[in-house]
């Protein structure tokens, strides 16, 4: 009787404990997927801005804000979905590499992630990371990126 009692109270705990945890990391996450564009320096000599297609479709701006000792570009995003809610990022490193036009810069997977820190309507508390693959050409000023990633809400 002591050992189906204790199984019965061992099982109900772990069924508690469970529970809690669901809660506690009860974020959903959404692979997202899709392509922008840009025009290089399209604002103020400064931004560039173009549209985006795929799960987050709508518009984005870019700034380099900085360059690190190994030439890599600190860039700020700006992001506005179709729907009108803004994606909020933290500053994103670009490692680009160089290719045989010294205007051209390839973007590979790995090289390139921006991370979400919240935002407006349903991207007030998202989280997430997008990472891109890309070229873009600083003599024609366009940059054409895939990005893929997760998007998570709570």
């Amino acid at each position: 009787m002591k050992g189906i009692r204790f199984i019965l109270v061992f099982s109900l705990s772990l069924l508690l404990t469970a529970s809690a945890l669901g809660q506690l990391n009860s974020a959903k996450c959404d692979a997202v997927g899709g392509v922008l564009m840009t025009n290089i320096n399209a604002i103020a000599g400064q931004t560039n801005l173009g549209p985006v297609f795929g799960d987050l479709a709508g518009s984005v701006a870019a700034t380099i804000v900085g360059q690190d000792g190994q030439g890599n570009f600190i860039v700020q995003h700006y992001w506005v979905d179709s729907q009108g809610n803004t994606i909020l990022f933290k500053p994103a490193v670009l490692h680009p590499t160089a290719t045989s036009d010294p205007n051209v810069v390839a973007v590979l997977w790995g090289h390139y992630y921006a991370y979400i820190v919240g935002g407006t309507g349903k991207y007030k508390d998202a989280t997430g990371v997008l990472d891109c693959f890309g070229a873009g050409d600083f003599k024609e000023n366009t940059i054409v990126l895939r990005y893929r990633g997760t998007v998570c809400h709570k």
